[in-house]
């Protein structure tokens, strides 16, 4: 599933777009398959691809599951303090290089 925590832009038509407005134009089903939709602005074909939030994906898996049971098991090598800001930094990554691509 599709994670979105902000608006992304038309590649063609430079306009935003959430969830809100693909699901009023029916086209959320489509976004969240990851197939080819037309803008709600522009119309023009566009496609979340799957690597978009791989590193968001990644970021929450660093600092959420990973970090927790570095701090129980009392890992010596890292700080569990540590692994969750790295955790952090990579979901901030993934925020920034999430956009849509032409289909």
């Amino acid at each position: 599933m599709a994670l979105l925590l902000k608006p992304l832009r038309c590649p063609h038509c430079q306009e935003p777009i959430d969830k809100a407005l693909l699901r009023r134009s029916g086209r959320l089903q489509a976004f969240l398959k990851r197939k080819s939709f037309g803008c709600p602005h522009c119309e023009q074909a566009v496609l979340f691809p799957e690597k978009a939030d791989t590193t968001v994906s990644l970021g929450i898996f660093v600092a959420v599951i990973l970090a927790p049971l570095f701090h129980l098991w009392e890992v010596n090598f890292i700080d569990s303090r540590h692994l969750f800001g790295v955790g952090v930094v990579v979901i901030a990554a993934g925020l920034f290089t999430q956009k849509l691509v032409k289909a």
